[in-house]
């Protein structure tokens, strides 16, 4: 069983998942933002906060590592995604457009450079909005070298082998280079999530169970994590829209009592994302509910 810190260093993530065949975590350890291993108060999450935000009005728009056109494209964000604005950099005219470059950081995490003149500036933070939907449904690319002559067996053969050797990055890789074959295996999403949350790779992981949950929609565990996974990367209307999910559905495994503990330990995580979102109303609106059950 493999354990992973989140967010706030006290918490223990458990997920387990396998290409060949999914577990549930035991009792009593179902993923869980808000319990100290103390026992004591829950601790709200510190918000970390933004002066800028803008929000992308002609798409798809390059994120791109670096601010020139000749850059490496890391993700094509679309209309309306909103974007925190973390510097503004040097001008340039691309065609017809005169504006800015901007340092951004998309609603997951992930961070790059991208024209002014395709941004609306200075719009509300993303919490005062819609909830986001994912940036992206696209896994990232490996940096292991992939056999091009492989197919999607011998690649999960390649990721397990990885795994139990503890190279995790290279496990990762061939898996997401697997299901680049074969998308429909499901499982497979959520596993790969596991690795990404060893890795430390938030954003990573949430794309992941985006995936997971698309092919799922009725997973409780795949919402769970994925707002555990959003709430890690700050896209904290993200991450009360799956809770929100969540809290409405059977956890898979957990009949009778221990599914309802498995709904009261995901509502404490739904009240963390509306404490992180700034939203007291929505917080104790959400433990009055929990109480309720």
């Amino acid at each position: 069983m493999r354990r992973t810190t989140l967010f706030l260093g006290w918490l223990a993530v458990l997920l387990l998942a396998s290409c060949g065949g999914e577990k549930e975590p035991p009792a009593g350890e179902v993923l869980d933002l808000t319990a100290p291993p103390d026992g004591g108060a829950v601790v709200p999450p510190k918000v970390p906060t933004a002066e800028r935000y803008a929000e992308v009005a002609e798409g798809p728009l390059n994120l791109r590592e670096k601010p020139t056109v000749d850059s490496a494209v890391l993700v094509q964000l679309p209309v309306r995604a909103r974007v925190e604005i973390l510097s503004e950099g040097r001008g340039e005219t691309i065609g017809e457009d005169t504006d800015r470059w901007y340092e951004v950081r998309t609603a997951d995490g992930k961070h790059g450079y991208v024209f002014g003149a395709f941004l609306t500036l200075d719009v509300s933070a993303p919490g005062e909005g819609t909830p986001a939907p994912p940036t992206t449904l696209t896994l990232s690319s490996p940096t292991t070298p992939i056999p091009g002559d492989l197919g999607a067996v011998e690649l999960l053969g390649l990721s397990e082998e990885s795994e139990t050797a503890g190279r995790l990055v290279e496990a990762a890789d061939y898996l997401a280079a697997a299901l680049s074959l074969n998308p429909e295996n499901v499982k497979g999403y959520f596993h790969l999530s596991d690795l990404y949350f060893e890795l430390e790779r938030y954003a990573d992981a949430a794309t992941a169970l985006e995936n997971y949950i698309a092919r799922e929609p009725d997973s409780f565990w795949g919402h769970n994590n994925l707002g555990l996974a959003c709430i890690r990367t700050r896209n904290y209307p993200r991450a009360i829209a799956v809770l929100e999910r969540a809290v409405q559905l059977q956890p898979e495994g957990r009949p009778g009592e221990a599914g309802i503990q498995a709904v009261r330990l995901a509502y404490r995580n739904l009240v963390a994302a509306y404490q992180a979102n700034r939203d007291s109303e929505g917080a104790e609106r959400t433990r009055r509910r929990m109480d309720a059950l």
